[in-house]
């Protein structure tokens, strides 16, 4: 999948030579990627920004070559003038487009007020990917089924350190993941040697896995995707890439690889379940060379096909890896092999292991950001500690040379998210569900002559424990790297407040850190996309990420999975039932329209939303949600005491009862069904769907509010109720009011709110004139407040559970310290202290709110995002008595000033405002 230009590279306007500002086009997407090579969407999506202030319409050509385009002879689509002001997720609709088909387009626009178009953009190109099943010629092959590694001294050890169960201490519960744990076998190695005996015009190479694989030519990796493919309901849709690799084919012979791993496809031992395990893993390639002359030659994976172990003799994305170096194959993917034994012909499937051939839509897991050790501690002889300074999800690389190993020698490593002052790791936050812990081993050849890293697991950790050496490892013969899926950073906050900025930052590296092709709930234990937590988190995730492709896949694990309002997608470790969670299809789609403008994707999901409300409908009691059997609730919220037990156990909820939130955020989805439905000009459905929202928010008012507390009982309940617009009108500043004494008074200025609430708390008190108490949350000390959480726990993510540990006399934290639900708050950094927030009736940023807060504690803010139509700026800071405010409203956009309940236009450009208590007036000259 072709990666587009990062934000921070791209230019600006483009420039005539006289320097003044083109009327033409400019940053022109196709799937929001510049010429992408595999396009799979029929109907693609066309993308650009027009440099005038006011677009009124546009004109698309396409054509099969770029010659004809620009002969004015358009074959595949000319649209003629559309009277339209966007300019994002244009919907093609030329001539249908074929497999591997190329198609050249440009555009240009007419500005308000003129009648003759502005010049035509650059032209563009996307290729199609193989949008049918007979497009395939290659097999799926799979290992010859080697068997699983002799148990060695050295990998009982690692078996008895992946096994451990140090929370529950349950013996028959290890025996059986050690029994699994033997019976995974080895990765593989597959090659197929090829020769080219004339000059080449193009080469494009179609490749995937059920597991994870890397993908070689002539010895060198192919693209720098890790962890792929992307996680999905693997028996109805695997993603597989493209990639050109003319440059890298020659004349002469030439060697195709493939480094084969079991990921979640191939996962035995996780959580106790055999239905995890699809099956063996296996691999499909399909490389497809077009001559000078004309005359084409494709390569496919069949029984030609050698394979060979690997050295990684035990993989697993739960369990870690066991490297040994002994048994690597030197030059397995190349020409300079000498082929030696135990090379065996590849094993053909008989049928594909996947419904559809599916390409990937969102860009692959990569190493992004590094990560380097801080200290190395040694606990106990024979035990040294690597502490990384920063909890995250990756991967470590050691330089095996410089531990001054030899050959037979096991290197254990254990990773942990705690470890105490001296260096002791502890496991328990990693919890016993999927009953491995995080170990990898590497067994030296007394060579080492390669740096080491894991090719097929990662790891949620801040200390890497190192057992089996000979003395300390230095700190620069390591180095890690944060892994996610490589989506683009869109979003930046600052402020004048350091303890701000480190909140704001740690909600991303919360969010980073899982983000492994789904949204997941932790690192170090489940890895699961547990819906509820996406939909707590994609508020925030969406101001700071470019989340569409993201979205649009993980929208689509809803319509693949066997389960109707599912808990968990994709995978199958689900279950159905709870509504709260399973909201999250509605939000996430919902939201991904209001950034994008793209009514394409309710479209593509409207009908799984109807199944999932079909079920809310079955699972209500007279309009609310009652059962517990429906809903989690708001999870882990804040416990006035620390370690106190919750009434309900696990999790669940202290302040606010999960019918409740379950029969609140029911209110919601109705609200959001009914708008969904009108822009698919469903107009009957939205009636109907508003009038659920009706009847829902009545039956919450009837059966929560409370006259005593003048609101519904808990700082979540309240600010939901606001938020969603279900309290009653003439009641909303009452409620407000008795939610700002809450925070201030019940609760000594903190919030209470868990994985539900988050989101909500601070724009439904800010909103209310009570900034100052929103801003305030965030600089309360002691706990649950975010200074305690990095001073006296020393946290560098968000925790699961903050109240529920006790710190001191070797207390070891029993859940999760890296849960990115904890983070829905940072969304208000940006609609609240910035003020920008989008308007969904100009979605996209078409259009867009403007209603930053100035809470007095606070001096200064820097909130920018890039959308579709370039980038919107809003930055103010004090100076004496005043607030100078400084706005930037892109090309072909506007902005609504709502403070203070008015609604001034602001037109594209740069304005500064001074603020203060006289009025305000806009600054000419900025």
């Amino acid at each position: 999948m072709a990666c587009s230009v990062p934000f921070e590279q791209q230019s600006a306007v483009p420039r005539s030579e006289s320097g003044f500002a083109s009327a033409a086009p400019f940053f022109l997407k196709v799937e929001g990627q510049t010429n992408p090579v595999g396009v799979g969407r029929e109907v693609p999506r066309l993308s650009w920004r027009s440099a005038v202030d006011s677009q009124t319409a546009f004109e698309i050509e396409v054509a099969s070559s770029a010659h004809l385009l620009n002969s004015g002879a358009a074959d595949l689509w000319s649209s003629g003038r559309i009277e339209d002001g966007r300019s994002v997720a244009i919907p093609y609709r030329g001539e249908a487009l074929q497999s591997r088909g190329q198609a050249f387009w440009r555009v240009r626009v007419w500005a308000e007020g003129e009648d003759r178009p502005g010049p035509w953009s650059e032209v563009q190109s996307w290729r199609m990917a193989l949008l049918e099943p007979t497009d395939w010629r290659a097999g799926w092959i799979t290992s010859p089924i080697f068997p699983a590694a002799e148990e060695t001294a050295g990998m009982a050890r690692w078996l008895e350190a992946t096994a451990a169960d140090p929370q529950f201490k349950n013996a028959e519960t290890v025996a059986d993941t050690k029994r699994r744990l033997r019976d995974v076998r080895p990765a593989t190695y597959f090659r197929k040697s090829f020769a080219v005996t004339k000059p080449i015009k193009s080469a494009l190479l179609y490749s995937t896995s059920a597991g994870y694989s890397e993908f070689f030519l002539n010895g060198e990796k192919i693209g720098d995707r890790i962890l792929n493919p992307a996680q999905t309901d693997f028996d109805k849709r695997i993603y597989y890439d493209i990639d050109d690799v003319t440059d890298r084919i020659g004349q002469g012979e030439h060697v195709l690889g493939v480094h084969l791993g079991n990921g979640f496809y191939g996962e035995r031992t996780a959580f106790g379940m055999d239905k995890l395990f699809y099956g063996e893993p296996a691999a499909i390639a399909q490389l497809e060379i077009t001559y000078q002359d004309g005359a084409r030659q494709t390569i496919v994976s069949d029984g030609s096909w050698l394979a060979h172990p690997s050295p990684i003799l035990k993989n697993g994305v739960y369990s870690g890896e066991f490297f040994d170096a002994r048994e690597n194959v030197v030059a397995w993917n190349d020409s300079d092999l000498e082929q030696g034994s135990g090379w065996r012909s590849a094993a053909v499937l008989d049928e594909s292991p996947t419904q559809a051939l599916v390409a990937a839509e969102m860009p692959p897991v990569r190493r992004v950001t590094e990560v380097t050790p801080k200290a190395v501690l040694n606990p106990e002889p024979g035990i040294y500690t690597i502490d990384l300074g920063q909890n995250f999800t990756g991967l470590p690389t050691i330089d095996m040379s410089r531990l001054g190993l030899s050959e037979g020698q096991t290197v254990l490593l254990r990773y942990g998210e705690w470890a105490d002052g001296d260096g002791r790791v502890g496991m328990q936050s990693g919890g016993g569900a999927p009953r491995t812990k995080q170990v990898d081993a590497y067994v030296s050849d007394g060579k080492d002559e390669t740096p080491w890293s894991p090719s097929f697991t990662w790891h949620g950790f801040r200390y890497m424990e190192i057992s089996g050496i000979d003395g300390p490892p230095p700190l620069d013969a390591i180095t890690a790297h944060l892994t996610r899926t490589d989506i683009e950073r869109i979003g930046h906050f600052s402020s004048s407040d350091p303890l701000l900025n480190r909140i704001h930052e740690t909600a991303l590296w919360s969010f980073e850190t899982n983000m492994v092709s789904v949204l997941s709930d932790c690192p170090i234990r489940e890895r699961n996309g547990w819906t509820g937590d996406a939909h707590a988190i994609i508020q925030t995730a969406s101001y700071n990420f470019a989340m569409g492709p993201f979205l649009e896949k993980y929208l689509g694990d809803f319509r693949t999975t066997d389960f109707i309002s599912p808990a968990i997608v994709p995978g199958r470790r689900t279950h159905s039932g709870k509504v709260d969670w399973a909201a999250a299809e509605v939000f996430l789609t919902w939201e991904h329209y209001l950034h994008t403008g793209d009514v394409s994707v309710i479209e593509r999901q409207y009908d799984s939303l109807l199944d999932y409300v079909a079920y809310v409908e079955k699972a209500m009691d007279d309009d609310r949600v009652t059962d517990p059997f429906h809903y989690y609730g708001d999870w882990c919220d804040a416990l006035p005491e620390l370690g106190m037990e919750r009434p309900l156990g696990r999790c669940a909820s202290f302040s606010t009862p999960g019918d409740l939130t379950a029969t609140a955020l029911m209110a919601r989805v109705f609200q959001q069904m009914s708008d969904m439905a009108a822009q698919l000009g469903r107009d009957n459905e939205a009636k109907a769907f508003g009038q659920r929202f009706n009847d829902v928010s009545a039956a919450f008012n009837r059966a929560y509010y409370q006259t005593d507390s003048v609101g519904y009982g808990s700082q979540t309940a309240n600010a939901m109720a606001l938020q969603f617009g279900i309290a009653p009108v003439q009641k909303r500043q009452s409620i407000a009011a008795a939610m700002n004494t809450d925070v201030r008074e019940k609760w000594d200025g903190h919030a209470s709110v868990g994985a539900l609430g988050q989101t909500w708390l601070y724009p439904a008190l800010a909103d209310a004139g009570y900034d100052d108490t929103a801003f305030g949350v965030f600089k309360a000390e002691g706990p649950p407040g975010y200074s305690y959480l990095f001073e006296t726990l020393d946290g560098t993510t968000l925790w699961e559970n903050i109240t529920g540990f006790v710190p001191g006399d070797g207390a070891e934290p029993g859940r999760s310290l890296n849960h990115p639900f904890k983070g829905g708050y940072d969304a208000w950094f940006y609609s609240g202290l910035g003020g920008i927030s989008p308007d969904p009736d100009a979605p996209g940023y078409k259009r867009f709110f403007l209603d930053p807060k100035f809470p007095a504690g606070l001096d200064e803010t820097k909130v920018s995002l890039e959308t579709g139509y370039g980038t919107i700026r809003s930055a103010w800071k004090r100076e004496g008595d005043d607030i100078i405010w400084d706005v930037e409203v892109p090309q072909n956009t506007s902005a609504l000033d709502t403070r203070n309940g008015g609604s001034r236009l602001i037109k594209p450009g740069k304005h500064r405002f001074r603020l203060n208590a006289a009025g305000d007036r806009e600054v000419i000259g900025n």
